[in-house]
């Protein structure tokens, strides 16, 4: 048999057309594998040697796309082998899910030449140098001498920087200096925090440091600021740098650039008028607070708040007046908020706030303030509007948000028939 050291790519298509003109624009760099269905691709993975990487279609017959890297991923044994996602659906909830099950990268069909080898070559020189990385780490003083033969290219294509105990940055790679927009010069002696986003609470940066002054390695998703004021986010591991002697002498950070999947995750999470978190979003942190009320045996409070009269303002002034109402509203709403409140659109003319660890009293102090707020607020074309509160607080007897939900809206529905434009608070 013939010895060959071409990387594997196993290319997994239901239609045997779409596998001929892949195979034909990769035939030439790689060795090939096929699959037509699911149970194939577990049938070719379970022997060796395994593919480099997996180019895998959604949508096939039995056992589609994302049960297939469902299944590889929770495999020990497949579990690093890359999965790009080459498919027609390309919808952001199959996105989002795509990323969730694992996969590195979705390419449209119908796709560039050019773009399926791009992509395809930096996903397999990301996880090669990866790979490398991690064994190197594994032997770690063993690591600096098998890195030298590398630097180069890890320079280019890694984000990586070290600093000195303190945090201050002593080394930077250029894919650094690229993403960050800061020269090698302008980042060498400065304090690593230099590079932080408001948007990143300080309980993060405490448990970082608390996990490396221990000499434990860090784990983590980072959202930076670039030189010109806009953001990345980085997937990051940091360790510790010791000496000949074992000595500690700073730090590492090595890090993936993960900036569209997290631009793809809040897309699916945002309210696309007013960028307001969506409904779903909302579903979630109701859970997570539930969690949170039950664990520690305190509450939180819910107010749903709706527009008066906004079918008249649709059907006197049309529907792009309407959404005009909506996104001024949102932005009263979004700067009279505390930082812990949740807000976001439930439905229609209706926005909902999770309000942890407030009491019924502060909850209708803080609506009663959103309410004057609003109805002071001038708005283009008509004046002023107004909204309707209603106030209620978790139980914890409640098994799900429904309950608390539902007596917000009963609230809410008191308000309305009170004369609207006022706060009405769930009394049981």
């Amino acid at each position: 048999m013939k010895y060959t050291n071409r990387q594997k790519i196993l290319i997994v298509d239901d239609e045997p057309l779409n596998i001929s003109v892949v195979a034909e624009i990769l035939g030439h760099e790689y060795d090939l594998l096929v699959a037509t269905n699911g149970e194939k691709v577990l049938q070719i993975v379970s022997s060796d040697p395994k593919p480099d990487l997996i180019l895998l279609d959604i949508m096939m017959p039995g056992m589609n796309g994302f049960e297939v890297a469902k299944r590889l991923k929770t495999n020990p044994e497949t579990l690093h082998i890359p999965i790009i996602f080459l498919t027609a659906k390309h919808d952001n909830e199959s996105i989002v899910k795509g990323f969730e099950l694992g996969a590195v990268d979705f390419v449209s069909k119908p796709f560039q030449k050019e773009e399926l080898l791009a992509r395809l070559k930096n996903t397999l020189q990301i996880f090669n140098l990866r790979n490398a990385l991690n064994r190197a780490l594994e032997k770690s003083q063993q690591y600096a001498k098998t890195i030298e033969s590398q630097m180069k290219l890890i320079d280019k294509n890694i984000i990586i920087s070290s600093t000195d105990l303190e945090g201050r940055i002593i080394e930077v790679s250029d894919a650094f200096c690229k993403i960050s927009g800061y020269t090698k010069e302008k980042l060498i002696g400065k304090m690593h925090r230099i590079l932080r986003h408001p948007d990143m609470p300080s309980s993060l940066f405490v448990k970082l440091w608390e996990t490396i002054l221990n000499g434990d390695t860090w784990h983590g998703e980072i959202k930076n600021r670039t030189k010109n004021g806009s953001f990345y986010w980085l997937d990051t591991l940091i360790y510790a740098i010791v000496d000949d002697l074992g000595y500690k002498i700073g730090y590492t950070a090595i890090s993936q650039n993960i900036t569209d999947k997290k631009r793809v995750e809040e897309l699916s999470i945002t309210d696309q008028l007013t960028r307001l978190h969506n409904r779903m979003y909302l579903e979630n942190s109701f859970n997570k607070e539930i969690r949170r009320a039950k664990r520690y045996n305190h509450s939180f409070a819910v107010i749903m708040l709706d527009i008066d009269h906004f079918k008249e303002v649709n059907d006197t002034y049309g529907h792009d007046v309407g959404d005009n109402v909506l996104v001024a509203i949102s932005k009263v709403l979004s700067e009279h908020i505390r930082e812990t409140d949740i807000l976001g659109r439930w439905g229609g003319e209706e926005f909902l706030i999770i309000c942890p660890h407030t009491s019924s009293a502060e909850a209708y102090t803080l609506a009663e303030k959103l309410r004057m707020s609003i109805d002071t607020c001038p708005i283009d074309l008509i004046g002023h509007k107004s909204c309707s509160f209603g106030v209620s607080i978790f139980d914890l007897k409640d098994e799900s948000f429904k309950e608390v939900v539902k007596h917000s809206d009963e609230a809410l529905y008191a308000a309305k028939n009170n004369g609207r434009n006022c706060v009405v608070e769930y009394k049981g």
